[in-house]
């Protein structure tokens, strides 16, 4: 009897640890899902920025946003997997720096496709392409032939160099996914 008082502490403390890691180690493996990022970006231009300013992401830590979502998911009626999709949406737009860990870094670059990385980064969540996106931002329809592809590349890497308040995140991108996701635009 007393062995069992003494082990039952130790049986709960390990129990409870299991479930939180699997809790996190299931979440984090839907952060990384390109569809569900593409859906919060949706949430997040329809939901989000309907009440707020839109703000880049990299204004809060990925803690912080841990936080913050589940505080708005009630104020905004989102569901979990609402909130689940904006929060990877948000982490996709974080870079290492504010993460600690790229998102890009386990994918081979050279094999996504600019309709790939457009879809990963949930570009048409604030933009329209093709005549389907949010509306948040700009149409990328055409956006090659009228700014050129030295902007739109400038852009990606450094989207506050033509606009300081410039809502567009910093993506964690190289020159390469770059080059993918204006090529796809061109065509």
């Amino acid at each position: 009897m007393k062995l069992v008082k003494l082990l039952l502490p130790v049986i709960i403390v390990t129990t409870i640890g299991t479930l939180t890691l699997s809790v996190f180690s299931a979440q984090a493996e839907h952060l990384s899902d390109p569809s569900l990022v593409a859906k919060g970006a949706k949430v997040y231009s329809q939901n989000c920025a309907r009440c707020h300013n839109p703000r880049p992401a990299e204004e809060y830590s990925k803690k912080e946003w841990s936080v913050v979502i589940p505080h708005m998911r009630a104020k905004a009626h989102m569901t979990g997997k609402e909130a689940l999709a904006v929060e990877a949406f948000i982490a996709s737009t974080l870079t290492a720096d504010v993460r600690n860990t790229a998102s890009h870094a386990k994918i081979d670059a050279s094999k996504r496709t600019g309709a790939e990385l457009v879809a990963q980064f949930g570009c048409q969540g604030c933009h329209e392409i093709r005549g389907e996106g949010g509306k948040l931002g700009p149409s990328l329809d055409g956006v090659i032939s009228s700014k050129g592809e030295a902007f739109v590349l400038e852009k990606l890497a450094n989207p506050r160099f033509n606009n300081p308040a410039s809502a567009m995140p910093k993506y964690p991108m190289n020159k390469e996914e770059m080059k993918a996701i204006i090529g796809f635009l061109n065509n």
